[in-house]
């Protein structure tokens, strides 16, 4: 397999994961309990995981869209080229808004013990998760669907 044809399946594989993952969200039924013990189960649950699968995922997903991007523009393939830009800046907003969104609400909340009463403004900090879960989740939906797009014009054959 040639580098371009590896950049361009670890582009595709890390797209449609972050789609299943984040956009998809298979994980929302951890984060839905209406108490503070529950909710807080069920996020620090999904941080241990997400905390070691998302940031190699991201950056390989971020990386090789880039270098695929870079891959088109040089075939020729500006409108494959164009789709994978976007695709890798919708990637990197997405980090972006995990460092400075998400991630400081979990530092937050990892000291948190279910058993303690809970913070007077749980439900505040949950919200704000919340709130920066969807952008990410949206960032990641137009990720996915300028995927698709850049797959369509390289079927198509069209530059």
């Amino acid at each position: 397999m040639t580098l371009p044809a590896v950049l361009e399946t670890t582009h595709r594989a890390g797209v449609a994961a972050l789609t299943v993952v984040v956009v998809l969200d298979p994980t929302a039924p951890l984060r839905s309990a209406p108490d503070h013990a529950g909710w807080l189960r069920g996020q620090q649950r999904l941080d241990r995981v997400m905390s070691r699968v998302a940031p190699p995922l991201f950056l390989l997903t971020a990386g090789a869209t880039a270098a695929a991007a870079v891959v088109a523009l040089v075939d020729g393939r500006a409108g494959a080229a164009a789709a994978r830009t976007v695709t890798a800046a919708c990637v990197v907003a997405a980090v972006r808004v995990t460092l400075t969104r998400s991630e400081p609400e979990n530092a937050r909340i990892r000291g948190w013990r279910p058993e303690d009463p809970p913070a007077a403004d749980w439900r505040e900090v949950r919200d704000r998760w919340e709130a920066a879960h969807r952008s990410r989740r949206a960032l990641l939906a137009v990720a996915a669907l300028a995927t698709a797009a850049g797959v369509a014009v390289d079927a198509s054959g069209r530059r």
